[in-house]
């Protein structure tokens, strides 16, 4: 008998002590409008069980609203003013060559990490690869990265003018490359094709492939990196998904209005969505092309979470989910229509706040919700907590591990963000009541913004003039976490 007390209890010790392998998905340009976030009109059943069995952050930001410098943050555990990265075209080794992001860290301790799609963004350090490469950091990844192709158009069509588009702009390089930077041409596409002909289904057909590879060999943990490239524009995704939904019954957003009081340059001009070939280049968006383009994006986010269904199915088909967190996240958030903005680059809700789901084993927070404000430059922290690995001291984020353990527990006064115009610094924080935004230029405050989120929850109107103790409040909370002034001391 106490033979076989010992033998259970190392067994036990043996079960403990096996590192958690992690399934890290990336979408790319997804706001929280998914079932599991109360958006029942967006059909995402996939991503819904995920979030029955993890805990689903429901008050989640990045910290810049664009994908490289969001990517970067997240990657290296640093804020943009640390990483540098402040833009879609350049890179944090630039500046900090030596750095060890999320997956290399993972791989010095064991792991045997690899990524299929898009996780950094599109720009690789100077002198290393093309600028069009999706990976863009060898050094993270055991084996090289999988990047499928094409990206973009399917049809005939979508094909010849996005062609003609290429020829346009990139005169001195062959039409054949025409897929390989990001062209526009129609903003959507409904091709009547199976998953795996697009990007994202090639990306979850490879996840399948090595997960199968790595269920060969149990003891050797790995970090599988998939990083879906819909619902970014252009909207393009199989014709089943589209067929979904009814066009007619898709709402159109509820504030159509520039925030009053706002400063000007607060807002954007809506050009990413402008430079497709099939939309107006200056004015107002007429009411089918609105809900043609809210079908698109509705259409790719059902894609993309089939995708994520083929992949969950596969870790539980292999006997691996008991052993492995699965962490879901978007890189931004992003405007269809609200407060006349169509894309991300602000500083306001809709832009910053991002989905976050974290599954990992055994945590008894699994299958709630968390209204805890955390921050997508966490995500580094908690998974080396997770996985009882060493959190290097660049990180500026926090480990949200103990909100899988009690999802209610009282966390971060605030959730940082910024993004620039130019010049002006635009620098935010929201303490889940409201969303404070300061503009910086040469050093001084140039204007505020106010937003109280539970009279005002659309952003419609500035209140900074009208609540100065709240503007002070925050102004302080903002200095005092990791606000502008104190981030570049």
């Amino acid at each position: 008998m106490h033979f076989r007390s010992l033998l259970l209890s190392a067994l036990l010790t043996t079960t403990l002590l096996a590192k958690p392998n992690v399934v890290f998905i990336a979408i790319d340009d997804m706001r929280p409008e998914i079932g599991c976030y109360g958006a029942s009109h967006v059909k995402t059943p996939h991503m819904d069980a995920l979030s029955k069995n993890a805990v689903t952050f429901h008050k989640a930001y990045c910290q810049q609203a664009i994908c490289g410098p969001s990517r970067a943050s997240l990657l290296t555990g640093m804020r943009p003013d640390s990483s540098k990265v402040h833009g879609n075209h350049s890179h944090y080794r630039d500046i900090h060559p030596n750095l060890k992001t999320l997956p290399e860290l993972f791989k010095d301790h064991g792991y045997h990490t690899f990524a299929a799609g898009k996780i950094n963004h599109g720009v690789f350090p100077k002198g290393m690869a093309p600028k069009w490469d999706c990976m863009g950091d060898p050094q993270s990844w055991s084996e090289p990265a999988f990047r499928p192709g094409p990206r973009y158009y399917y049809t005939e069509e979508g094909i010849k003018a996005a062609q003609s588009v290429f020829k346009k702009r990139f005169k001195n390089r062959p039409l054949s490359d025409w897929d390989k930077y990001l062209t526009f041409g129609p903003l959507t596409e409904a091709p009547d094709v199976s998953d795996d002909t697009l990007y994202d289904g090639q990306v979850a057909a490879k996840a399948v492939e090595k997960l199968k590879d790595f269920s060969q060999n149990p003891n050797q943990p790995f970090f599988l990196a998939l990083g879906f490239i819909k619902p970014h524009t252009p909207y393009i995704a199989p014709k089943k998904y589209w067929d979904l939904y009814q066009r007619d019954a898709i709402p159109l957003a509820k504030n159509q209005n520039f925030p009053t009081g706002a400063p000007t340059w607060a807002g954007h001009a809506s050009s990413e969505l402008r430079r497709y070939t099939d939309q107006p280049k200056r004015g107002t968006f007429s009411e089918a092309q609105q809900r043609k383009t809210k079908h698109g994006y509705y259409a790719c986010i059902s894609y993309i979470d089939a995708q994520i269904g083929r992949v969950l199915q596969s870790l539980d088909q292999l006997n691996l989910r008991k052993n492995t967190i699965v962490i879901l996240w978007s890189d931004h958030g992003y405007h269809l229509g609200e407060q006349n903005l169509w894309g991300k680059t602000t500083n306001y809700e809709l832009d910053t706040r991002v989905v976050l789901i974290c599954s990992a084993p055994n945590k008894p927070g699994n299958g709630q919700a968390s209204h805890a404000l955390v921050e997508l430059v966490d995500i580094y922290p908690t998974l080396t907590d997770l996985a009882n690995l060493p959190t290097p001291k660049s990180c500026e984020g926090k480990s949200f591990a103990p909100l899988l353990e009690s999802p209610n527990k009282i966390w971060k006064p605030a959730a940082y963000s910024q993004f620039p115009r130019g010049k002006r610094k635009g620098y935010s924080l929201t303490d889940g009541k409201y969303r404070y935004i300061e503009w910086i230029e040469n050093n001084a405050v140039i204007a505020r913004e106010l937003y109280n989120h539970q009279s005002d929850p659309y952003e419609s109107t500035n209140i900074a003039d009208k609540e100065p103790l709240e503007v002070k409040r925050l102004s302080k909370l903002l200095d005092r976490g990791q606000g502008w002034k104190l981030m570049n001391e």
